[in-house]
């Protein structure tokens, strides 16, 4: 929604606002610096795109591409930078930041604008730049700003963005419901009812047994070259250290009997009570209910009677009673015995009615009954006290340079090395290897830090248990030795190559179909290693329903024409499948029950207004006119997958 932006500022990752998202009924709009530092005649230069009168640099896409991959990652650890490229993230950043500038020239068109003022109190109001005083703080905006290496032009345009957004696809998007007339058509596809035939054709049978050579595998390797990486590892240094290893000094009798005298109101002898309370509007209405109470009636029935509820306080002192009503009413409620009823008395509220259900005394006590109970107290705020010392003091040694032996060793810690972990705390190299699980913390922090050999702290468990460490060594996402994966690449490489064939066989399959062969037939003149002719499909509203995910073929089955045949490769190069829609049993829209069709109504709104507003970025896109310099983007996705240089 939109005030995705909002939460993203919140939170404590700031370097993922300059490609921040406004989504709307699922569509988004990067919110970022598109405006470009240069303008030249045509496309060319440094610019991936143009888009109008605006040019989109290489270096700013490769930027926004790898804010974008930082912030996968916070879902996906183990994610590579190519995986994330070839999973398509240039494009779709790409489209992104065209999709921006394009729908702001659109505002501009149609004469909509935001001022510096507006800008302005939408910065002021987010979270992450409140101060103390829980107002803006300028200093900690500058310091935000600084820290994440983005420039204050660069930002108020993402705001200014935003709001643009804000004024006009908010009310295009946000449509409340549509006429159960529209909705007819929808219901009475979701009672379609497919069925067709699929066959499964395996690669495996098709896979050479040769082994075609270095060369080639190496060949396959670069083609295939994130199947094969490993992500990103580093190596940690940590020392555990808890509440059990730092020396706490023994309470004294006099700092018990200090304690005692600072807080010797806590130990004198003092009264709780409970009351049960009405507030009437008016006091006719109030004397009527006390009237009942006096009489022997409880006051939740006195309050019932007249439409109102009664309510029950917990224990209070009379200072406490007289913050909640007046200084008049608790002198009367300490005063009353239990079961007496107050009032009524006007409050600012109405008038009040009050029983007193209960009264605690509480005996004053001395110091020598108080004395283990004080002990206690100070025991475990002196505990707190020594754990919050040695934290900051080891903090003080890390920020001033000390490194992790160093801290360790003062302090008689015992200093740790991992093997090389990725994200999640798994050891490539040692299978066998696990870190404790209470190490968690410590891992998916080492992964956020910038660098090698910083000392960082972190806690493993809330004022218990915490850990000293430092990333020692990084090791770059890359695949393994080829000698160490030659066994891997040659299985691939036989599946890859049976998949060809599987491939072939299912469109030689397509092709006789469409000649006027059944597919029985088909299959018989194909060849053996082919899987029989099996009945699919089902009806379109029961696909995913309890959130399972629907099978390939039957999502192509309900995208098909009828009496179309299609293939569709299956993932991992397992084989090929050949689907044919043979029977499609759809009722007439006229035919829906009036009562289903607007039961569909409102949840249908939203699909409608993600319609409209993809047909609003569509119609800025065409408006201002978009060139790709496709060479260039292409190039910069070499870069960023590691198979170019640095494109300029």
């Amino acid at each position: 929604m939109i005030t995705a932006i909002r939460r993203l500022f919140s939170s404590a990752i700031g370097k993922f606002l300059a490609l921040a998202f406004v989504a709307l009924v699922g569509v988004a709009f990067a919110l970022g610096d598109v405006t470009g530092s240069s303008s030249f005649g045509g496309l060319g230069g440094a610019n991936v795109a143009r888009v109008g009168s605006t040019d989109i640099g290489v270096g700013e896409l490769r930027d926004r591409v790898r804010l974008a991959y930082d912030q996968a990652r916070q879902n996906q650890p183990t994610l590579t930078m190519a995986a994330f490229v070839e999973s398509g993230g240039v494009d779709q950043v790409l489209d992104e930041l065209i999709q921006s500038a394009a729908f702001e020239q659109l505002a501009a068109d149609l004469g909509y604008g935001v001022s510096k003022r507006q800008v302005d109190g939408q910065i002021a109001d987010l979270p992450i730049f409140a101060g103390v005083s829980g107002k803006f703080d300028q200093i900690r905006f500058e310091s935000f700003l600084r820290d994440n290496n983005i420039n204050e032009a660069s930002f108020r345009r993402d705001v200014r963005q935003q709001l643009l957004a804000e004024q006009i696809v908010v009310p295009i998007g946000s449509m409340p419901r549509i006429a159960p007339a529209m909705a007819q058509p929808y219901a009475a596809l979701l009672l379609e009812r497919r069925s067709g035939q699929a066959v499964f054709i395996p690669s495996s049978p098709f896979a050479p047994q040769k082994d075609p050579g270095d060369a080639a595998l190496q060949k396959y390797l670069s083609q295939h070259r994130a199947q094969f990486t490993v992500p990103e590892r580093r190596v940690l240094q940590y020392a555990v250290f808890d509440r059990s290893m730092i020396p706490v000094p023994a309470v004294t009798d006099a700092e018990v009997a200090e304690y005692y005298k600072t807080n010797a109101a806590r130990y004198q002898a003092s009264e709780t009570r409970r009351f049960a309370q009405v507030i009437a509007p008016d006091q006719a209405t109030a004397n009527g209910i006390a009237a009942k109470v006096r009489g022997g009636s409880t006051l939740a029935a006195a309050a019932q009677a007249v439409g109102l509820s009664a309510s029950t306080t917990g224990p209070l002192t009379q200072s406490a009673y007289a913050a909640t009503s007046s200084a008049e009413a608790a002198k009367a409620g300490f005063a009353a015995q239990r079961g007496d009823v107050l009032g009524p008395t006007q409050t600012g509220l109405g008038w009040a009615v009050a029983r007193v259900e209960d009264v605690t005394a509480v005996p004053a006590r001395s110091q020598a009954d108080a004395a283990a109970e004080i002990r206690a107290e100070l025991a475990k705020n002196k505990a707190n006290e020594t754990i919050v010392d040695f934290y900051n003091n080891l903090q003080d040694a890390v920020n001033g340079g000390a490194s992790i032996e160093e801290v360790a060793a003062d302090r008689k810690l015992a200093v740790v090395e991992t093997p090389a972990l990725l994200a999640n705390g798994r050891a490539p190299a040692q299978p066998a290897f696990a870190l404790p699980p209470e190490l968690a913390p410590m891992i998916a922090q080492a992964f956020q830090a910038g660098g090698e050999g910083e000392g960082q702290l972190a806690t493993l468990v809330e004022n218990e248990k915490f850990a000293v460490y430092a990333v020692k060594t990084i090791v770059a996402a890359a695949p393994p030795p080829f000698a160490q994966i030659r066994g891997d690449l040659l299985s691939e490489w036989r599946f890859a190559e049976g998949q060809k064939i599987a491939r072939d066989k299912a469109r030689a399959i397509v092709k006789a179909v469409e000649g006027g062969q059944t597919l029985a037939a088909a299959i018989g003149t194909a060849g053996p290693n082919i899987g029989s002719v099996q009945t699919i499909g089902g009806r379109r509203g029961e696909l995913g329903q309890n959130g399972q995910p629907v099978p390939p073929e039957l999502s192509l089955l309900f995208s098909m024409a009828q009496g179309s045949v299609k293939t569709l490769e299956m993932p991992g190069n397992r084989g090929w499948m050949v689907i044919s829609l043979t029977e499609v049993d759809r009722p007439s829209a006229k035919d829906i029950d009036p009562a289903r069709a607007a039961a569909i109504a409102q949840p249908l709104a939203p699909a409608f207004g993600n319609e409209m507003v993809a047909q609003l970025i569509a119609e800025a896109k065409r408006r201002a006119g978009v060139t790709i310099n496709k060479d260039l983007v292409d190039q910069l996705r070499r870069e960023l997958s590691g198979t170019a240089p640095v494109a300029e």
